[in-house]
């Protein structure tokens, strides 16, 4: 009985084509790769080109998978849009609209999908991500070596890598003091409440103080907030008083919040004094303090903060109005680059759920997303 011969499997191939003339760089980084699977396509991507090779554009069809394969990874966003612009033309497909560059499978009527490597830079880049922050994401996740992860995971994965997390000081045996400092209508006051419930409820003892004891508003809110919690509050008038009082019951308090006046300046030295009037009396405190940057500031009121507090010291940040920011990158870049970590973030006005600790999946969150999930 005669047997008719199989077909041989088809194998992926590799065929480098010529680019347009206007598109000179990609004469010797882009190649064609063509695969029955993606999974077969990456395979021999990576096997012609090396571990490095970095998939720009993908057209599936119902004969299999087509990439466009760079040789070189791109050192910037604009290298990548260039690339991107190359492979669209070699693979003779319509660049994705720039409100979406990853259109999912199914809803264009087109057979094209987007790399996800471009659909990392969008998301970076509508969250406000600087083009060296964008840049060192990109270059990131183009150096793992993992077929199965997304590029949305390994982007994850580089901005947790970004930021660092500033821990408040709670030391056994002392009291830590801890200021709030940054302009009128940031949020300190409501974040100082957020801050007070979270430690009562961690088991901590906890007062609530105010610098603005001049000002009867000032006294009267956090005084408001004190009542609510069930929270010892007090206007600080006198550091000296304090001191005294810290050295004389040094176990009354295990955290002293203050609110500050919303005069960063002046704040300052109002801590200072505080801090040497503790060593006068001998009392055992730890004093820190937290800048409160809005995520709706621009640049240069954030710099006029943190230059302000510079002279204290301070731990870290603490990021507010995230619910009414579109691009809340800004605020977490402008902290890093002035070597403060993030201590805590808030996204709304309730003193319970709209705080949060912050922490490196929350800042992945805002960065891909622009907002905590």
């Amino acid at each position: 009985m005669s047997t008719q011969p199989q077909p041989s499997p088809v194998e992926p191939t590799v065929a480098p084509l010529t680019p347009p003339a206007v598109s000179p760089r990609a004469n010797d980084s882009l190649q064609i790769v063509t695969g029955r699977t993606m999974r077969q396509a990456l395979i021999a991507a990576r096997s012609t080109f090396g571990e490095k090779s970095v998939v720009v554009d993908q057209l599936t069809g119902p004969g299999g998978v087509t990439l466009a394969v760079s040789t070189r990874i791109p050192r910037s966003t604009e290298a990548l849009r260039e690339m991107r612009r190359e492979a669209a033309a070699l693979l003779k497909v319509p660049l994705a609209p720039k409100t979406d560059p990853v259109a999912p499978a199914g809803t264009t009527g087109t057979n094209t999908q987007r790399t996800p490597l471009a659909d990392v830079e969008r998301r970076l880049r509508e969250h406000g991500a600087s083009k060296k922050l964008r840049e060192s994401i990109l270059e990131g996740i183009v150096k793992v070596k993992d077929d199965e992860a997304h590029p949305l995971d390994l982007a994850a994965d580089e901005i947790a890598k970004q930021f660092d997390v500033a821990a408040l000081p709670l030391p056994k045996g002392e009291t830590a003091v801890v200021a709030l400092l940054g302009t009128t209508g940031v949020g300190k006051t409501t974040t100082l409440a957020k801050l007070a419930l979270r430690l009562s409820r961690a088991g901590r003892r906890v007062a609530m103080a105010t610098l603005d004891a001049d000002r009867v508003g000032g006294v009267a809110q956090v005084k408001a907030y004190g009542d609510l919690l069930r929270i010892p509050s007090m206007a600080l008038r006198d550091p000296k008083r304090l001191a005294e009082q810290l050295a004389l019951e040094p176990d009354r308090f295990d955290v002293v919040l203050v609110d500050g006046t919303g005069n960063v300046q002046k704040d300052v030295d109002a801590l200072l004094g505080i801090g040497d009037a503790c060593d006068e009396a001998d009392a055992k405190i730890q004093l820190a303090t937290l800048v409160v940057l809005p995520a709706t500031a621009s640049t240069a009121a954030m710099e006029a903060v943190t230059e302000a507090a510079a002279p204290i010291a301070p731990l870290g940040a603490i990021v507010t109005k995230l619910d009414e920011a579109q691009q809340p990158l800004p605020a977490l870049e402008h902290a890093r680059s002035s070597g403060l970590g993030l201590a805590f973030l808030t996204n709304g006005p309730e003193l319970g759920p709209h705080f949060f600790r912050a922490d490196r999946a929350r800042f992945a969150d805002l960065a891909l997303i622009g907002r905590i999930g």
